[in-house]
């Protein structure tokens, strides 16, 4: 039942500490490609503070992944009909509710394993005595949460 990868403590902590340096960066010619947001609302997006880009004396603008991501967001709330400063605000709730799961995954990612024929995220031990695993069983249409005792 149970097969896959599973990660040792200096393993976790590695991945943890990976997940939260990676730090790419873009110009404001691909961020523009990318996202359909034209370079000049891009600088007056900038210019009021709702995304930001990183600037050394004598370089163009570069544009951090994360930057790249808040204004995909951004631009699909205007689209969806919001305002700019609304769309902003939905973005900043949106980045704290995936920063949340993002560290919940890296704090309880223990492996995956497989459970009935499908992949099978282990979240660790939900009990004190560590006789039961927390899994996502992530199928086709869904994902199933299931609590597996240990032998």
């Amino acid at each position: 039942m149970r097969r896959g990868i599973n990660l040792n403590t200096e393993e976790h902590n590695a991945f943890a500490t990976f997940s939260k340096k990676v730090n790419w960066h873009l110009g404001i010619g691909d961020v523009s490609a990318a996202t359909g947001v034209s370079q000049s609302q891009l600088r007056y997006w900038e210019q009021k503070g709702y995304i930001t880009s990183e600037k050394e004396k004598g370089q163009n603008r570069k544009y951090s992944y994360e930057t790249l991501i808040r204004v995909f967001i951004i631009n699909n709330y205007i689209k969806q009909g919001f305002t700019l400063t609304a769309a902003v605000k939905k973005a900043a709730a949106h980045r704290e509710t995936m920063e949340l799961l993002k560290r919940s995954m890296v704090d309880r990612f223990q492996g995956i394993d497989e459970i009935d024929g499908y992949p099978a995220i282990n979240l660790g031990f939900v009990d004190g005595q560590q006789t039961e695993v927390l899994y996502l069983v992530v199928k086709e249409d869904r994902t199933d949460v299931k609590i597996v005792k240990q032998a």
